[in-house]
């Protein structure tokens, strides 16, 4: 009879030496084991009150658990749909370079590119890289991920407008081919066959594809937006250069200017 007074005795001291319960800090992950507790708790009161009503479950369940009453009900919902419990996802998206910069180094950037617009030179990769990691006042980049960045901010690597389209005449074919019949001649008589080849070089001359900013759609909105609507083609192809050389002879290169005449 005393062991069992003294039992009851140490049972009182342990309750009141138990801490008061917790509840789980908002915005805490709540685990699978916490989970698969909650959904065992449901089953059982379940199995013992069948006509307890759902809301009373879920707030008996809350103040046992020290979980909110929200979480509780998603838990059994999830469940209830897919009759398993899941882990919390602890894995965070990495934010982009694009997101990580904001909007006045954007800003920043697209005057950089524009910047060669008004200087009527062409922007590319490595001359935007060079001027970028030169200003103190941006972050300094590596050559991938200002291309990326810059194909972010809706300028795109396109094809020039102005365009030629090369056909040849009927005639021209019949002239290679008396030129063929010709050289076979020459070389059957052991004569010596030079080769003459002939170009030209336009001043206005330039490449095909440049950068172009897709965010500007009209000349007024360039100029309220303090920007360019890109570089300027040539107004015209220019002066040409002809240039003339037999291969292999010493003496025999000839350019001269073209004119009208």
């Amino acid at each position: 009879m005393g062991d069992r007074v003294d039992m009851v005795s140490e049972l009182d001291n342990v309750e009141e030496n138990i801490s008061p319960k917790r509840r789980n800090i908002p915005g805490k992950l709540i685990q699978s084991r916490q989970k698969t507790m909650i959904i065992n708790m449901y089953k059982d009161m379940k199995l013992k009150s069948p006509s307890k009503p759902y809301k009373k479950m879920m707030v008996e369940i809350s103040n046992i658990t020290g979980i909110g009453r929200n979480s509780i009900v998603s838990i059994i919902s999830e469940y209830k749909k897919t009759g398993t419990v899941t882990s919390p996802n602890k894995t965070r998206n990495k934010k982009c370079l694009f997101d990580r910069i904001d909007d006045l180094d954007r800003n920043a950037l697209r005057q950089k590119v524009h910047s060669f617009w008004l200087r009527k030179e062409i922007p590319t990769i490595d001359k935007i890289l060079h001027s970028v990691n030169e200003d103190p006042a941006l972050p300094d980049f590596k050559r991938t991920s200002l291309y990326s960045l810059i194909k972010k901010l809706d300028f795109v690597f396109t094809k020039r407008k102005r365009c030629s389209v090369l056909t040849e005449r009927e005639d021209l074919l019949v002239w290679r081919q008396n030129y063929l019949y010709d050289v076979r001649k020459y070389r059957e008589e052991g004569r010596t066959v030079y080769y003459l080849d002939e170009t030209w070089l336009n001043s206005g001359d330039c490449v095909d594809k440049v950068w172009v900013d897709q965010t500007i759609r009209s000349k007024h909105d360039a100029f309220n937006k303090g920007l360019t609507t890109g570089v300027t083609d040539p107004t015209g192809k220019g002066k040409r250069l002809i240039i003339v050389h037999k291969g292999f002879v010493d003496g025999g290169l000839l350019f001269f200017e073209s004119k009208k005449k």
